[in-house]
């Protein structure tokens, strides 16, 4: 028993010292990117802190398109977030679909699976 919690506390030692290895990454918004720098930054701390936007075209590794757009009905309001990711030369690499979300939404939550997808492809890609 003793042996086993030993190579799980290991295990996720080692999956923790990995994760903090991981090489920084930059990304920089595209002139048609309609979300603020903030927002994104806030994300891809929040979810893959190696990922960093910048301004400086040179440095940057990506290219993210952030697009946001707010429907209102019947008193009600919801924004549908949609990401494409570009390398320099402006070849799509992946985009995440857009959903529907209400502004009663859990804070934090309503976006997760944006940033989740696009820090397993930057960090699962060369």
């Amino acid at each position: 028993m003793k042996a086993s919690a030993l190579l799980v506390l290991t295990l996720l030692f080692a999956a923790s010292i990995d994760s903090q290895n991981l090489a920084t990454k930059r990304v920089m918004l595209s002139p048609k990117s309609n979300l603020d720098t903030a927002s994104v930054s806030e994300g891809f701390s929040k979810y893959c802190p190696n990922v960093v936007v910048t301004e400086n075209e040179v440095k940057a590794d990506y290219i993210l398109e952030a697009a946001n757009k707010t429907t209102y009905s019947d008193g009600d309001s919801s924004s549908h977030w949609h990401f494409t990711l570009m390398n320099k030369d402006g070849d799509v690499l992946m985009t995440t679909h857009p959903e529907q979300h209400f502004k009663d939404s859990v804070k934090g939550q309503r976006f997760k699976h944006h940033f989740v997808s696009l820090c397993q492809y930057i960090n699962n890609s060369g």
